[in-house]
C-alpha cells in the first residue's frame, strides 16, 4: 500500500476555469482505449513489475478521503497500461509556493507538479526541476506533437523544455464590456466601435439615459487598461507585442498609453468613471450588482466576460479593442514540470503523457470521481454538474481545470458553451506571436533599479490610468522621476540581452 503524504489544505474560492483543444475526442467521453482496452496496450514486462508510484502535487483543496477515491480510480486504469499508481497531494492556494518549494529543497521523492505561483527559471537554474526534451521524445510523443514552436520556446530555457502548460488560454486581450440591456437600449453596435472616441460617445449616451450609474467601473483598483505590450519579464520597459520591431521603450512614452490615460483625465471630468476610482475597495461583480456601474474594461480571454456575467446575473455586450496576443507569461505561467526528486523520471513522463490522453484519467483529474463529486447532466455531451446537495464550497475535490494538465479532453460544467474547448483552441491558434515569446530577461544586475522604479510607478501609474491626475502635469513628473530613478538603465540592459536572444534564436 502506498502512503498518502499528508499536508495542510486551505479553505479557498473556486476560481473560473479556462479550457483548451479537444484532443481526439469530440464529444468529452471516456477514451476508447480506457473503456475497451485498447488503444494504451499493457506490455506483458509490465504487469509482472512491481507499479512505481507517481506523487503529484496539485494546488486546491481536497479531502483526505476523495483524494484517496481519485486515486484509487486511477490507479484501475494506469496501472494495467503503463505500470503506474499515484500518489495525490492537494495543497491550499495560500500555502501552495511555501510547500512546493519545501518539498523541493528537503529532496523528498516528488515527481509532478503543478507550478503555482513558482517561476520555471528559477527553479530550473537551481536545479530543483529536470529537463524534458529526451524525456518527452521518447515517453511523451504525444504531449510533444501538440506543443506549438512558440509555446515550446516559453516552456524552455537554454533549448530544454521544463513544463507542460496546462490547457487555458496562451493569450490575451481586452475591450470594454456593458450590461447588454443598456447597450441593447442605445442600440450600441460593438462591432462599430475601435477607437476611444467612438466609445466616449457610447458610454456619453448611456450616462444620459442612466444618470446614476457610471459607465466604467473598476474591479478594486484595476483598470485593465487596453493593451498590446510585451513586458518582457519584469520591470519597465516594453515592446509591441503585435508589431515587428524590437527596440525596447518607456511604456509611458507610449502614444497608446498617453492617449488611454489622457481619455481617462477627461472621462474622468466628465462623470464617466466612477468617483475615487484610485481608491475603490470593492469588486466589479458587487458595483455591477449594485447598479452603480454599467460596464468597464476588462481582459477578454476565454470565459473571462461569462463568468462576470453568471456572477452578476446578466449578460453583457462586448467591444473588442484589441486582438489577442501571446507573450512567454501567457505560457509558461502555468505548467506541470518534473521534480529533481523523481526516483523514475520515464515513469513519471510516461504518466503525464497519458494524464494528457486518456479522458477518464483527466475527468478524475479535474472533476474527482462520478456520483461523488459531480454527477451526468448529458452524457452524450459530456456535460456534468455538482450532486445534490453539493456545490464548489462542499465538494471533496476542488475542481481546477487550468491548473490539471489536459482539462480539453475532460467534460463540461452545466452551462459551459458547449463550443468552449473548440473556441479556446481558435483563441490560442490564432493569437499573434510576440516576437519576444521565450525571451527570460535576468533583472540581477539592475534589481536596485527596478525597485526604485517601481516606488515612482506606485506613486503616479494608478492615478493617471484611472483619470484622477492631469497628464498634461503629471506625465513630465513621471518621466523625469522615473530617469532619475535608472529606467532608461534598465531598458538599456533589457535591450541588450533581447538581442542576444534574437540572435541565439534566428
Amino acid at each position: 500500500m502506498k502512503q498518502t503524504k499528508k499536508l495542510a489544505l486551505l479553505s479557498v474560492l473556486t476560481l473560473a476555469s479556462a479550457l483548451f483543444t479537444a484532443c481526439g475526442n469530440n464529444n468529452n467521453q471516456p477514451s476508447e482505449g480506457a473503456e475497451s482496452g485498447k488503444g494504451n496496450q499493457p506490455s506483458q514486462s509490465a504487469a509482472a513489475e512491481k507499479p512505481y508510484t507517481v506523487d503529484l502535487m496539485m494546488v486546491g483543496d481536497g479531502k483526505e478521503e476523495d483524494i484517496k477515491a481519485v486515486e484509487e480510480a486511477i490507479d484501475k486504469i494506469a496501472e494495467p497500461l503503463i505500470n503506474v499508481d499515484v500518489n495525490i497531494t492537494r495543497v491550499g492556494f495560500g500555502s501552495f509556493q511555501q510547500q512546493a518549494n519545501l518539498a523541493m529543497q528537503s529532496g523528498e521523492k516528488m515527481d509532478l507538479f503543478v507550478t503555482f505561483a513558482l517561476d520555471i527559471n528559477t527553479l530550473a537554474n537551481s536545479g530543483q526541476i529536470l529537463p524534458m526534451t529526451k524525456l518527452l521524445e521518447d515517453h511523451g510523443k504525444d504531449i510533444l506533437s501538440k506543443l506549438s514552436e512558440g509555446d515550446k520556446r516559453a516552456v524552455s530555457i537554454n533549448n530544454e523544455i521544463y513544463a507542460i502548460p496546462t490547457a487555458k488560454e496562451k493569450a490575451t486581450n481586452y475591450g470594454f464590456i456593458m450590461r447588454k440591456d443598456i447597450a441593447d437600449e442605445i442600440g450600441l453596435k460593438p462591432e462599430e466601435v475601435k477607437t476611444y472616441d467612438q466609445l466616449e460617445a457610447v458610454m456619453t449616451e448611456a450616462k444620459k439615459r442612466h444618470p446614476d450609474m457610471y459607465p466604467i467601473g473598476l474591479d478594486f483598483t484595476n483598470v485593465y487598461r487596453p493593451n498590446t505590450e510585451d513586458n518582457l519579464g519584469t520591470g519597465p520597459g516594453v515592446i509591441d507585442a503585435m508589431g515587428e520591431s524590437t527596440k525596447v521603450v518607456n511604456m509611458i512614452d507610449t502614444d497608446s498609453y498617453k492617449d488611454f490615460v489622457n481619455h481617462m483625465y477627461k472621462w474622468s471630468k466628465s462623470g464617466l468613471v466612477m468617483p475615487d476610482a484610485a481608491n475603490n475597495s470593492e469588486s466589479r461583480v458587487s458595483l455591477l450588482k449594485a447598479n452603480k456601474v454599467m460596464g468597464g474594461f476588462s481582459g477578454l480571454n476565454p470565459g473571462n466576460v461569462d463568468d462576470i456575467a453568471k456572477q452578476v446575473g446578466q449578460p453583457f455586450t462586448v467591444i473588442e479593442l484589441t486582438k489577442p496576443f501571446s507573450i512567454t507569461g501567457h505560457v509558461a505561467g502555468m505548467g506541470w514540470s518534473l521534480a529533481s526528486g523523481s526516483e523514475n523520471p520515464e515513469k513519471a513522463v510516461e504518466f503525464l503523457n497519458l494524464a494528457h490522453t486518456n479522458a477518464d484519467i483527466s475527468n478524475l483529474l479535474v472533476y474527482g470521481v462520478k456520483d461523488r463529486n459531480y454527477v451526468m447532466v448529458d452524457e452524450a455531451k459530456g456535460i456534468i454538474d455538482y450532486p445534490q446537495g453539493v456545490d464548489s464550497g462542499t465538494t471533496g475535490w476542488m475542481s481546477l481545470p487550468w491548473a490539471t494538465p489536459n482539462a480539453a479532453i475532460s467534460y463540461l460544467w452545466k452551462g459551459d458553451p458547449e463550443d468552449k474547448w473548440a473556441y479556446l483552441e481558435q483563441y490560442n491558434s490564432s493569437a499573434h506571436q510576440s516576437p519576444a515569446k521565450g525571451f527570460r530577461f535576468n533583472a540581477e544586475t539592475v534589481a536596485n533599479e527596478i525597485t526604485m522604479v517601481s516606488n515612482v510607478d506606485a506613486k503616479y501609474a494608478l492615478a493617471l490610468e484611472t483619470g484622477t491626475l492631469d497628464p498634461a502635469k503629471t506625465l513630465p513628473k513621471y518621466s523625469q522621476e522615473l530617469k532619475a530613478a535608472g529606467v532608461d538603465k534598465i531598458i538599456a540592459e533589457k535591450q541588450k540581452q533581447l538581442d542576444e536572444w534574437l540572435a541565439a534564436n534566428k
